[in-house]
């Protein structure tokens, strides 16, 4: 994989960059191009910061308790839980498990659900910059990744899906595609993206909420959750028609092989029913990780057309950044002009100053001749005379 800036150095981007380029977006956009560890590193760390949040909507969201009030406590003696005590991961390591105030012992669940989130975020990022995917994917998989987590775990737990997680993914995923149509070829319109991520989400949440309403007055009772249907109506529209039909396969055959195990492993829950967000959520973060890989090597090895060009992802830079691009390297090659224009014009006028002084020297000794010759007729004339 060829690397947008291969050939530049830190020094090489201020030296090609003006001065406003520096104090806005673009330093960002640059700074994770050209320092990627770091820029994992900080992916990882924002990572952990949203997983501390969803580990909130995990235990308030089911319990109808607001997110913003009250602030966060510990559950057993009501202490509000101080900026120190909320650091992710290293707080829960120094305060040794235990509320700092009762000293009962906190479940470890919220510190994996913060690395969880942050290994997601960092592997997200990690996988895109070596796809060389646009910057601006990471929004929509960090997206994608902030309502699977808490979706799978309040499904396992509660066997819901809420509302307040499935409609976010519906209403900002075509919105991001209004902005970056990720969906299409480059030579369509963003909006043509955001129409195609609609039109996909209602189309599977009409089919099916139509296999859910068949499979109940056929059955006589729930066959697919409403929850389910909503999340894949964001999914849809976040990722497209191709690689939902995908990640339903894949949910689909896991849950077949995994639930009569499961089933026979706890015997007492075998009349109970099954969650299938957890499914979905692995089996759309097989496809965010491996699915373009997957499609375009592996299932279509003799097809000339990129898949990957046609469905949810292109692999070519945002508008802005080839903008900023191809500004850099006009800049790149007037300043390379420009250096060899004064090289010529140097060399020139080194070569004019270099004629001059041997033609003035030449002059000189000219006349140094000519006024010797002329002393010396000066001399001879009165003796001829």
């Amino acid at each position: 994989m060829t690397h947008l800036f291969a050939d530049f150095n830190s020094l090489d981007w201020f030296r090609y960059a003006s001065a406003q380029d520096i104090f806005t977006f673009s330093v960002f956009v640059d700074a994770i191009r050209l320092y990627p560890v770091f820029s994992t590193f900080v992916a990882f760390w924002f990572g952990c910061n949203i997983g501390s949040f969803l580990n909130v909507c995990i235990y308030r969201i089911p319990l109808g308790i607001s997110l913003v009030t009250p602030p966060s406590h510990c559950p057993n003696c009501n202490h509000r839980i101080t900026v120190l005590e909320n650091i992710p991961i290293f707080s829960y390591l120094f305060l040794g498990c235990k509320c700092s105030s009762c000293k009962q012992p906190i479940s470890p669940r919220y510190m994996i659900g913060e690395m969880l989130t942050g290994l997601c975020f960092a592997a997200s990022f990690v996988y895109l910059r070596w796809m060389d995917l646009p910057l601006s994917t990471n929004l929509l998989y960090a997206l994608i990744i902030s309502v699977l987590i808490p979706s799978a775990v309040i499904d396992f737990n509660c066997r819901i899906i809420p509302n307040e997680l499935t409609y976010t993914l519906i209403l900002l995923a075509p919105l991001f595609h209004l902005f970056h149509g990720i969906l299409l070829p480059p030579h369509l319109p963003d909006w043509f993206a955001f129409l195609i991520s609609l039109v996909t989400a209602l189309l599977f949440g009409g089919l099916l909420s139509l296999s859910a309403f068949l499979g109940k007055l056929l059955l006589k009772r729930d066959a697919f959750g409403l929850g389910d249907v909503k999340l894949i109506m964001g999914l849809a529209a976040a990722l497209g028609a191709l690689p939902v039909l995908y990640i339903m396969l894949i949910g689909s055959c896991s849950a077949l092989v995994i639930m009569p195990l499961y089933r026979w492993y706890n015997p007492r829950r075998k009349h109970r029913g099954f969650a299938f967000g957890p499914f979905l959520a692995g089996a759309t973060a097989i496809w965010l990780l491996f699915g373009i890989s997957i499609t375009n090597r592996w299932l279509y090895p003799d097809f000339s057309v990129d898949i990957s060009a046609i469905e949810f992802v292109n692999p070519r830079n945002s508008r802005y950044e080839m903008n900023r691009i191809s500004e850099l390297s006009r800049r790149r090659e007037a300043l390379r002009m420009q250096e060899a224009i004064d090289a010529r014009e140097h060399h020139r006028a080194e070569r004019i100053r270099k004629k001059d002084s041997s033609a003035d020297s030449s002059d000189a000794v000219e006349n140094d001749n000519s006024v010797l010759s002329g002393n010396d007729t000066t001399s001879l004339s009165p003796q001829e005379s």
